[in-house]
């Protein structure tokens, strides 16, 4: 296998669960996220929606709610492969940038989604709070701002 086939798994990526990144081996550049802003909305009440600023690996509450969420894993350009339905990311560069999220109801692990940059929130079948991506701020580089597609890859 040549190295620019190998699969590096970026465990130190945010200090998050690491991601898979296709690419040789020397080229690998971490990037590293200071904080992402989420608006969140609710299930059962359309007139919910909340924006918080927060960082990754740290809880956070959700409004007034019983609910409380934690950004567990960021995947820079996110992919899926379709046979073994695992994420991955295709590159380094936060082209298509997602951010894993575990929810829990007072303290119990409940749910687990992702939220995206330039893509609406969704519920899944069981969700009662859908997350999207409003901005993330990075340490090394501009921040990205949902809409704003010029941002989404620095060189």
């Amino acid at each position: 296998m040549t190295r620019w086939r190998q699969v590096v798994l970026v465990a130190g990526l945010l200090g998050a669960a690491g991601a898979a990144v296709a690419g040789p081996v020397s080229s690998v550049r971490l990037v590293k996220v200071e904080a992402v802003t989420f608006e969140i909305r609710h299930r059962i009440f359309p007139g919910f929606r909340e924006q918080d600023q927060v960082k990754l690996k740290e809880d956070f509450q959700v409004g007034d709610t019983p609910y409380s969420a934690r950004v567990v894993e960021f995947v820079p350009d996110f992919a899926m492969d379709l046979k073994s339905r695992k994420v991955l990311s295709r590159s380094n560069e936060p082209k298509n940038p997602a951010f894993r999220i575990i929810v829990r109801e007072k303290g119990v692990p409940q749910d687990t989604t992702w939220a995206f940059l330039n893509m609406p929130p969704h519920f899944a079948r069981k969700s009662m709070l859908a997350f999207q991506v409003l901005r993330i701020d990075f340490a090394d580089r501009p921040p990205i701002v949902s809409g704003d597609s010029t941002k989404a890859v620095q060189p």
